[in-house]
């Protein structure tokens, strides 16, 4: 399954869908453009300015026998407040005073006195230390460097914006380890000290520079995934004239080779076992509780079976936790603690990152997405994007940057977001950091830029909620989230046919529609297993063939990600059961159904998909249409499909 965590946060077990009076969805506006209307997200320190450096002259002595000034108070590294000086003016005439009463007993005893030779000899050993003190950088001009990457506070930056910071060809994991390591450095500032605050102050100082350097790197990491530059941006650059020759189905390239594969246990003095029996065989004795038998199959498997191992002995480690699951009926509260579970967006993108790396389903899905909002909307002015199940936003960054690129200026964007609350007090939490992030974004391009946030079950956000305005093109994007509806099996009035009708009333100009292309969402459990388990080892096959087993980001993606919904998929029944995938056929009459209107697909970015897979990705990856759909797979399975409609 493509890597979206966004169904970890829809968590409305037990009868959801019969309550009467939905809750009143969770909203969040800002705008750029009506400051006074709208409210702003604070920014996350994208961007951050430091105020200049001052130097102040200690205040003149008012002790009586005091005549020299105290040099420990000579700079400072903030703007006081008149406050500020003041208490500053009497502070520095006590330290005045009492460095003079010091100066004068130290004058009334008696020291031996140095000769002349000493204080040569002296000199001459200081000397080679003073000039490689005087030639070396300070460290806050260091420190400046590394700003310079993300603000233009340092005059070496100028005004080329934190996108140009990116131009080796380092993974975005070295790049942030780089980043950090800089970061650790810290900065020297100077100037007047309480000492008896001086230990919780330098606490604080250390605590801030060490979020502002974090903050930097994740904008970093940001940029370097999500942008086009001349390294990332394959799907931009121009074909050969070869590239032209319309195809059909096409495979990926020939100069990838995967893992060879074999069943578990195959190594030296092991004996060969099959996973895959052992596991439908297992799942058979669950279905008719048959806990003995089931018990004494799981140890087989979890003997053989291993979060580290190949990609079948992977399938079986988290297939085995599944099966547990549900014979110990804790698979509702398992889940609960799984989806509880945060995962910073650091380490999600580093994990999209290596996902985008290894195989083609997201960057192909975005690019199909952005490309036909780009092409039908090429002379709109107001351009009006309601995403269902926006999660991070890692599509739109670049479709700013594209916008931006217009010969008549970038359409004023305004993006809705919807996605499911997330459990506790903040229920928005995700989709308004988003937000935040696409605002910075939109800055960069200098694209008039609005946004609202909505948290809230799908199926009960009204037409009025989304605020239409009459001189907007409306596009309306659902990238491989409608899956995580109800459907027609848990209730009478599916939330998906209703979810559907609420799109089709705003009559949107396109509606971009990617689907999980899967037959697991069968009522019988066997069936469902089984269906689960092919689907869920091309997954896992994929990765082993593009990944490195040790990969903690690959870990990461099968744990946080397949694992969980393999779980989601096997150990939870009715409404808890949120894995519920269709096939792309199934989709296409729910949406007949709904009254759109299919649009063909654009021979152009049908050609320049597939020849970006076929040069870039591995051999066994497949691009292929049908019926309108644009699919993608791997090894011959379908697993993903979009297509673009109207209303």
């Amino acid at each position: 399954m493509i890597m979206d965590p966004g169904s970890r946060d829809n968590l409305d077990f037990g009868d959801q869908l019969s309550a009467p009076n939905p809750p009143t969805p969770h909203m969040i506006n800002f705008s750029l453009q009506q400051q006074s209307q709208a409210q702003f997200f604070p920014s996350y320190g994208f961007h951050i300015h430091n105020p200049p450096v001052s130097y102040h002259p200690s205040p003149p002595c008012v002790m009586p026998g005091c005549t020299t000034p105290s040099p420990a108070s000579t700079t400072t590294t903030e703007l006081d407040t008149a406050e500020d000086l003041s208490e500053t003016a009497a502070d520095d005439a006590v330290l005045a005073y009492i460095n003079q009463f010091l100066l004068e007993d130290e004058d009334d005893e008696s020291y031996p006195v140095s000769s002349a030779s000493e204080d040569s000899a002296l000199l001459a050993v200081e000397k080679p230390f003073v000039d490689i003190l005087k030639a070396a950088k300070p460290i806050t001009a260091q420190a400046c460097e590394v700003k310079s990457l993300m603000t233009d506070d340092c005059s070496s930056a100028g005004s080329r914006g934190f996108h140009h910071v990116v131009t080796s060809n380092q993974s975005s994991s070295q790049l942030s380890g780089q980043m950090v390591k800089e970061c650790s450095v810290g900065v020297t500032h100077k100037g007047r000290k309480n000492p008896h605050d001086d230990g919780l102050e330098t606490e604080e100082r250390k605590s801030k520079q060490s979020a502002l350097c974090e903050e930097e790197t994740v904008r970093e990491m940001f940029d370097n995934v999500l942008l086009c530059f001349d390294a990332n941006c394959e799907f931009h650059s121009p074909m050969p004239a070869e590239a032209q020759i319309n195809g059909g189905y096409v495979k990926g390239s020939g100069n990838r080779r995967g893992r060879r594969k074999g069943r578990s246990g195959t190594g030296p003095g092991e004996e060969a076992v099959d996973l895959t029996t052992l596991l439908i065989h297992c799942a058979q004795a669950a279905a008719i509780d048959d806990h003995r038998s089931a018990n004494e199959l799981l140890k087989q498997i979890r003997k053989h079976s291993s979060a580290t191992g190949d990609a079948g002995q992977r399938l079986a480690h988290y297939f085995a936790n599944g099966l547990e699951a549900r014979l110990a009926g804790t698979g509702s509260s398992i889940y609960r603690s799984l989806a509880a579970k945060r995962t910073s967006t650091a380490d999600i993108l580093r994990a999209f990152s290596l996902y985008i790396k290894a195989c083609s389903f997201q960057r192909v899905s975005h690019y199909f997405a952005n490309m036909t909002i780009l092409n039908a909307s090429k002379s709109v002015t107001r351009l009006h994007i309601i995403d269902y199940g926006m999660r991070y936003g890692f599509q739109w960054p670049v479709l700013m940057q594209q916008l931006s690129k217009r010969r008549s200026g970038p359409p004023s964007l305004r993006i809705t977001g919807i996605d499911f609350p997330l459990p506790g007090f903040r229920p928005a939490e995700l989709i308004e950091a988003t937000g935040r992030r696409l605002h910075e974004y939109a800055r960069m391009f200098n694209v008039p830029f609005e946004y609202q946030a909505i948290a809230a079950k799908w199926d009960t956000i009204q037409v009025e909620d989304l605020k239409i305005k009459s001189d907007e093109f409306v596009v309306v994007n659902c990238l491989y989230r409608m899956r995580n509806m109800m459907d027609e099996t848990v209730t009478d009035d599916s939330p998906r046919t209703r979810v559907l009708n609420t799109i089709r009333k705003l009559n949107p100009h396109v509606f971009v529609h990617g689907i999980v292309n899967g037959t697991h969402n069968a009522p019988f459990f066997v069936t469902r297993f089984k269906e689960a388990m092919f689907f869920f080892s091309s997954i896992f096959d994929m990765l082993e063939a593009n990944a490195s087993r040790m990969d903690e980001h690959r870990l990461l993606i099968e744990r946080e990600f397949f694992g969980r919904e393999a779980l989601n998929v096997l150990a939870c029944e009715g409404t808890e059961r949120i894995e519920r995938p269709e096939t792309y056929k199934q989709w296409q009459l729910r949406n007949l159904r709904a009254g759109f209107r299919q649009l063909p697909l654009n021979e152009e970015i049908m050609k320049r998909a597939r020849y970006k897979v076929s040069k870039s990705y591995h051999r066994d990856f497949l691009v292929d249409e049908d019926n309108k759909w644009m699919l993608q797979g791997w090894k011959g399975r379908v697993i993903f499909a979009l297509s673009a409609w109207t209303s």
